[in-house]
């Protein structure tokens, strides 16, 4: 264990096959997460943030963490590799969250066409008919429901 004055990490000398185990796991990866937020964290603090997790299992988890974790002052900080792996998670959280909403407007999108193939049909029916004074009703009807179904769909998008 080397002390790094510079940037006051602890140096462990630890190949990537320990820090890809180490962030094998969701709650490990959670613990990154939740620090990388926060700044520094003591342990309640961190068991807390994960709510439904026991003292026993946060303690292994956090043992487990030794290159991405720094204790000191009963406080956890990330280390070097630790920061580096919160900025990978953060880019990782990013990536599929667009990707969902990016799946999500596409879905709009679809519903969207459907809607007007359908009052494509459904227009022409209403206008050969022999309903009189009722076709514009029920044509502004159609419409008016194409109009409700894109705006629920973009609210829903607006949501996420």
């Amino acid at each position: 264990m080397i002390n790094d004055k510079k940037s006051n990490n602890i140096n462990y000398n630890i190949d990537e096959e320990d820090i890809f185990k180490s962030l094998s796991h969701k709650i490990r990866r959670n613990i990154i997460r939740i620090i990388g937020n926060k700044g520094e964290l003591n342990f309640t603090g961190i068991k807390n943030s994960l709510k439904e997790i026991d003292s026993p299992t946060l303690s292994y988890h956090l043992k487990s963490m030794q290159s991405l974790l720094i204790q000191k002052e009963n406080k956890y900080f990330l280390s070097d590799i630790g920061n580096a792996a919160y900025f990978l998670l953060k880019k990782t959280d990013q990536s599929i969250d667009v990707s969902k909403y990016k799946r999500k407007l596409f879905h709009t999108y679809i519903i969207t066409i459907f809607c007007w193939v359908g009052a494509e049909f459904a227009i022409p029916l209403i206008l050969f008919s022999n309903l009189g004074f009722l076709i514009p009703i029920l044509i502004n009807i159609v419409i008016g429901i194409i109009s409700v179904v894109n705006y629920v769909l973009i609210s829903l998008l607006r949501r996420e």
